[in-house]
């Protein structure tokens, strides 16, 4: 006799008046009831249910015995929780497929010490929201506009394969014969940057300086890394990013541009997982802004 199985039944049944309707309760089988309850029956030597009306009414015995059968479901149910609760949360994040794999391993690291088992899905800004709007992973970080309710804010600069020798990059600097002889020096974003919330921006910058149209490319991180590596070319990216890529990187001046992201979660999301989140935000804030070079999460 499986004695929580056993307990279950009978506060079904109970609760609801009668075996049919208990049965439907639990998602069991009526004659499984009925054969559970017999069982314990049997087990205690009595009967804790009345058949002889339509209804199945608690005996003195079953009165008695109604309480701690509760106590044996709450205390399983407690237990179940606790359970829950110690092992490690198994969790799904779309991340930017540029993040470094030490800054990926790093991020799975510190989840671990929250007794997270963070798996990383590496995927373009479009692709994110798809995986997490989709229910194919359990959150994903988006692009968001530069406002103040996006969880991390990484500031954006101009990078180089050499030092450029000044503090900060103006736009119109860049036109033909201004800071450098080539005048094929481009800036290159990466795909993780040719939308509307910072490539688009750019680009109006860039044509209002003088900077010629088809002088801002847009490239894979590994293409645009070949390109700087060989060239004046200048690569958009944070300063975390250009110092894992051993370049060398320069403010723009004049205007603030940053790379913004919040965390989406898939609309399914269980209690348990919102509990989680809600509890758990502020290492997983400074855990992904530490990968993403977001020097203050939410700031």
């Amino acid at each position: 006799m499986d004695i929580e199985d056993t307990c279950r039944a009978f506060l079904a049944v109970s609760d609801a008046g009668g075996f049919t309707l208990g049965a439907a309760k639990i998602g069991v089988p009526q004659p499984v009831v009925s054969r559970r309850i017999a069982a314990f029956e049997a087990r205690i030597g009595g009967r804790v249910f009345d058949r002889s009306t339509q209804s199945a009414g608690l005996t003195p015995l079953g009165h008695r015995l109604l309480p701690a059968a509760r106590r044996v479901v709450e205390a399983v149910d407690e237990l179940v929780t606790a359970a829950e609760l110690a092992a490690p949360q198994r969790w799904r994040l779309a991340v930017p497929e540029d993040i470094s794999v030490l800054r990926g391993a790093a991020l799975i690291s510190d989840a671990k010490e929250e007794a997270v088992d963070l798996r990383l899905v590496m995927a373009g800004p479009e692709r994110r929201a798809e995986l997490v709007r989709s229910g194919l992973v359990d959150g994903a970080l988006v692009l968001v506009a530069d406002r103040d309710d996006a969880w991390w804010r990484a500031p954006l600069g101009l990078a180089s394969a050499a030092p450029v020798n000044v503090a900060r990059i103006y736009l119109d600097q860049l036109r033909p014969g201004r800071l450098a002889a080539d005048p094929t020096r481009r800036i290159i974003l990466s795909t993780e940057d040719d939308h509307a919330y910072v490539g688009d921006v750019l680009r109006r910058h860039a044509v209002a300086s003088g900077v010629r149209q088809d002088h801002v490319h847009v490239a894979t991180l590994v293409s645009a890394l070949a390109e700087v590596t060989s060239s004046q070319d200048l690569l958009l990216c944070t300063e975390l990013q250009a110092r894992d890529l051993a370049l060398s990187w320069t403010p723009i001046g004049g205007i603030h541009m940053n790379r913004c992201y919040t965390l989406e979660i898939r609309a399914r999301a269980t209690a348990h997982e919102l509990d989680w989140l809600g509890s758990g935000t502020d290492w997983l804030r400074a855990a992904v802004g530490h990968a993403l070079g977001s020097p203050r999460a939410g700031a």
